[in-house]
């Protein structure tokens, strides 16, 4: 289940010189971010079984992050 319109982390807007001009840069998906922070915990178990496959992984950590993002809601 993939989650739509994912609130961003780590949006910013740029300062420049100019005060009239104004650089917004979104920052990655709170599900990125989500995702790489559980994928950090699962590298653990990938030590303890190297023939887990990085796309399992991947896959896993992005089922995590929508998991994290559902109950977040709740």
């Amino acid at each position: 289940m993939k989650v739509k319109n994912a609130m961003q982390a780590f949006p910013f807007i740029e300062p420049h010189e100019d005060e009239n001009v104004k650089a917004y840069h979104p920052g990655m998906t709170m599900r990125d971010q989500f995702a790489m922070t559980a994928m950090l915990g699962m590298f653990r178990y990938w030590d303890e079984n190297p023939d887990l496959e990085f796309e399992h992984i991947a896959d896993c950590s992005y089922d995590m992050a929508d998991a994290m993002i559902k109950r977040r809601k709740a």
